[in-house]
C-alpha cells in the first residue's frame, strides 16, 4: 500500500514537471482587442512588451502553424505558447519555443479540427524569467 502511494506521488510530481512546472503564471489581460488573423498582436507586460504572430494568417486546421514571439525589454529563460479552446476543451497543446536571437523565439504547432464550425481559441504566451506571466491573445478558426 505504501509503495502505491509513493508511486502515485512520484507520478504526480513528474507530470507537473513535464507540463511546465508547479508555479502558476500571472495572467495579463489584453488592453486592446487584437486579431491574430490580421497580423501580429502586441501587449505591454511587466515593464516590456510581448508580440505574437502566427503564420499562415488564415490559421488553417490540421496544418503546421509557425509562431513567433518577440520580447521587448524582457528577459526570459523560456517561452511557451499554450493553445486553449475557449468554447470547447481541446486538450493540452503547449509548445516550447526556441530562442533564435535576442528576445526572439519561434516554434510550430498544429490546431486540431473541432466538431464546432467556429472555434474560439486563445494563444497564451507563457514567459518564464524573473517573473512568470502569460499574455493571452484570442483568435478564432473556422472549419471548412
Amino acid at each position: 500500500m505504501l509503495g502505491a502511494v509513493v508511486l502515485a506521488v512520484a507520478a504526480f510530481l513528474a507530470a507537473r514537471y513535464w507540463s511546465g512546472g508547479s508555479a502558476a503564471y500571472d495572467r495579463i489581460a489584453l488592453a486592446t482587442p487584437c486579431d491574430l488573423r490580421s497580423g501580429a498582436c502586441e501587449q505591454s507586460a511587466v515593464g516590456g512588451s510581448v508580440r505574437l504572430s502566427i503564420a499562415p494568417a488564415d490559421l488553417p486546421l490540421m496544418k503546421p502553424l509557425q509562431m513567433s514571439v518577440q520580447l521587448r525589454d524582457l528577459d526570459a529563460e523560456s517561452v511557451q505558447v499554450a493553445m486553449r479552446g475557449l468554447n470547447m476543451d481541446m486538450g493540452l497543446n503547449i509548445t516550447r519555443l526556441r530562442r533564435i536571437g535576442d528576445g526572439s523565439w519561434q516554434g510550430e504547432t498544429i490546431l486540431p479540427i473541432c466538431s464546432q464550425r467556429r472555434m474560439e481559441w486563445e494563444a497564451a504566451v507563457m514567459v518564464d524569467g524573473i517573473r512568470r506571466f502569460e499574455v493571452a491573445f484570442p483568435f478564432h478558426t473556422e472549419r471548412p
